[in-house]
């Protein structure tokens, strides 16, 4: 670790950040060099994660177009070191298969990337996240807000869809044919 110049906060490279041990309490990050602790989530946005995962899973592997990861780390920029977390990630089978699998993080951008908003996240945190996973290369970004019940997507900064109830969640281009009712999603049962 090192000092910045300008105030006391410890930047870290990629290699210490790689090194650190999981925090029971916290989803770690790494923004700009800096260590970001996120609370670990609810009982709400842990079972729309799991809903999510077991529909697009499965429906990926039938039909041979990738591999779902949760909590898996993707680096976003090298210098300064920068690795995010999105809550579920999606990559097409052509990218597992060329990168390999990876010992630590992805070096590849996520073909779509799935924010859960969590009570402590603030609305310039998402679209942080959302800003850069699109500037790295994600085709597609989902942001799914619990509180409102709602999805919005994300194809770039300029196309963008906000999804209510009685909408359905869409794959597009990265998981062409998949559907979700947000009714089915947002059911906590």
């Amino acid at each position: 670790m090192r000092q910045t110049e300008t105030d006391t906060v410890e930047i870290l490279t990629m290699e210490e950040f790689e090194k650190l041990p999981e925090e029971d309490a916290y989803k770690l990050e790494l923004v700009r060099g800096r260590l970001v602790r996120e609370p670990r989530p609810g009982a709400p946005h842990g079972r729309i994660m799991a809903r999510l995962i077991a529909r697009m899973e499965p429906y990926a592997e039938e039909h041979g177009l990738g591999c779902t990861y949760a909590d898996v780390g993707f680096v976003i920029g090298e210098d300064p070191p920068t690795v995010r977390g999105p809550d579920i990630a999606f990559l097409p089978l052509e990218t597992v298969h060329r990168e390999g699998m990876p010992k630590s993080f992805w070096r590849v951008a996520p073909d779509l990337a799935v924010e859960i908003v969590s009570p402590s996240n603030t609305a310039a945190d998402i679209q942080e996240k959302v800003l850069e996973y699109l500037g790295v290369g994600a085709r597609l970004v989902w942001v799914v807000d619990p509180k409102t019940r709602s999805v919005t997507v994300f194809h770039s900064s300029m196309e963008i869809r906000l999804l209510k109830e009685g909408d359905d969640l869409e794959g597009g281009e990265v998981l062409p044919g998949f559907r979700l009712a947000l009714a089915e999603l947002f059911r906590l049962d």
